[in-house]
């Protein structure tokens, strides 16, 4: 019997319908995710299978991915596997006879070796009797085979590598009752393991124990493709266990290649002043497929903590969220965030204002512009926290609208019978004389020195010789309003209208002015892992 979930032929029809129609989606936009369920079985049947099934569909609706669910192995012929960033063998099992044809298992294989995405859990590892090369093949893409188990038990795993998407979120000790699977050998030299189980922590005959090293959950590179395997998931419950959901849930965003399968922060040559750092590789939260929810401060401690999605004022709820673009090759195979008329928020009022007010600061921003869509004139802003009133004090840096680059640390003070808004001498902006090019990512930073009487305002790309240079007044009275990544300021009552089109991958900020060493350091570091080519 077929079961197919139809929502991912109607979507895909409709938008083959749109393609050839000419309605052409853009390069940077991604499609949802689509995930094939498998469950075809040849031996013994998990009492869990649908608790298994359940798990990813639930997920798909979660986060808008397209998932189909199948438990007739002919659908790996009859459906186009190409079609699907992740075929997972969900908790099904062959060792009593072969689970796939010759005609269906040569699908699978050059599915994989196509650069697909390929997740088994639990007894994914116990298809015994494919046969032939077959056999070898689909054993190495597991990564081993599961042999033997003692009796279902709490048992404690070790999270060996809490890098990858799957295990960012567990604890260094996580303490589960489950199925401990031997294997016929140790994967540890051809495979990344994510997870040891500690075997002193579970009782069993000593074939039922791997020696002390025991991998429970991995990743691997295999013949073009994407492998990940977990040999959890024996009992009903594991599968409403909100750890491992996010472990299943980060495994199909890797094994699909949306997510990077180790994506630390680099190590910064300069941390004294560090006070903020947005990285497109780490902690984005995501919901309804790629939208951001939250982008959350690498550096802890400080109020600046994180960047929220926004949609006071916006007529379309949920409208006001970036998009997560993942594995950027022309910036290194980075995440970036991008921005079309949406803005993240951070909710605390005064974390930034000191940074005006005396301290200082340098930011850089690793980001590429589009073609700017006028709303404000010339004002469409990557980063800002402007007050949205008088004396509309406060610092951020934008694009006019034929790209060129301009940043302002309007101090508030106020000029007499107007607002206090631009005057060469008391609230100058730096700008570029020549646009930046659209859908080329730069590297931009910005220096405002520290002091309480006057100090230099400095703008650089791609370079650590400014493009300007001008003198501006201290205000340390000067009260900006809440940041925004993405739009100039918490501008409610015209959301959208001072935002910038483009993509932002970096964004930090020092709370105070780098020195001109550091600066070049700086540049030279993020240029490096950005492969972003820097002039002298």
């Amino acid at each position: 019997m077929k079961v197919y979930d139809c929502t991912f032929f109607a979507r895909l029809l409709i938008g083959l319908f749109l393609f050839s129609g000419g309605a052409v989606l853009k390069a940077e936009e991604q499609q949802p995710l689509r995930v094939l369920s498998f469950q075809d079985n040849n031996g013994y049947e998990h009492a869990s299978m649908p608790e298994a099934k359940a798990l990813i569909e639930r997920l798909g609706r979660q986060h808008g991915w397209d998932v189909v669910s199948t438990k007739d192995s002919a659908s790996l012929v009859e459906l186009d596997l190409s079609q699907f960033d992740t075929v997972i063998f969900n908790n099904n099992c062959g060792n009593k006879g072969p689970v796939m044809t010759p005609a269906e298992q040569l699908a699978l294989q050059k599915y994989v070796q196509s650069g697909g995405g390929f997740l088994g859990v639990h007894t994914a590892g116990a298809l015994w009797k494919e046969g032939g090369s077959f056999q070898a093949w689909y054993e190495g893409l597991i990564g081993a085979r599961q042999v033997r188990h003692p009796k279902v038990q709490r048992a404690r795993l070790v999270v060996e590598d809490r890098t990858h998407p799957a295990t960012r979120h567990l604890p260094e000790e996580w303490f589960v009752t489950d199925e401990w699977h031997t294997f016929d050998s140790n994967p540890r030299e051809q495979v990344n393991v994510l997870i040891a189980l500690d075997e002193s922590s579970y009782q069993g005959k000593a074939n039922q124990k791997m020696g002390g090293d025991h991998p429970f959950v991995w990743y691997q590179e295999y013949d073009g493709g994407r492998s990940f395997f977990t040999s959890l998931g024996h009992t009903a419950e594991i599968y409403s266990n909100p750890d491992f959901e996010k472990l299943i849930e980060g495994a199909v965003l890797w094994t699909s290649g949306r997510l990077a399968a180790t994506s630390p922060t680099t190590p910064l040559p300069v941390n004294d002043g560090l006070f903020l750092d947005l990285d497109a590789n780490e902690d984005v939260e995501l919901e309804d497929g790629n939208r951001v929810k939250a982008w959350r401060n690498q550096v802890s401690g400080n109020a600046a903590d994180v960047f929220e999605q926004r949609d006071e004022g916006r007529k379309l709820a949920g409208s006001g969220r970036p998009t997560l673009k993942t594995n950027v090759p022309t910036i290194g195979n980075n995440n970036t965030l991008i921005f079309e008329e949406q803005e993240l928020l951070n909710r605390n009022e005064d974390a930034f204002d000191h940074l005006l007010t005396g301290s200082g600061y340098t930011w850089f921003s690793v980001m590429c512009a589009y073609e700017q869509h006028v709303g404000k004139k010339d004002v469409n802003s990557f980063f800002g926290n402007l007050r949205n009133g008088p004396p509309y004090d406060g610092f951020w840096g934008n694009l006019m609208d034929d790209n060129r680059v301009w940043m302002g640390s309007r101090n508030g003070f106020p000029m007499a019978g107007k607002r206090a808004l631009w005057d060469e001498k008391l609230n100058p902006c730096v700008a570029t004389q020549e646009p930046l090019a659209e859908n080329r990512y730069y590297l931009i930073a910005g220096r405002m020195g520290a002091g309480q009487q006057v100090v230099d305002l400095e703008l650089f790309i791609n370079s650590a010789i400014p493009v300007d240079r001008k003198p501006v007044p201290v205000n340390p009275a000067a009260n900006p309003s809440k940041m925004a990544i993405g739009q100039e300021r918490d501008a409610t009552n015209h959301p959208g209208k001072e935002s910038f089109h483009g993509e932002i991958a970096r964004f930090l900020i020092y709370e105070r002015p780098l020195s001109d060493a550091e600066l070049e350091t700086m540049l030279q570091c993020l240029a490096e892992k950005y492969t972003i080519k820097t002039t002298d």
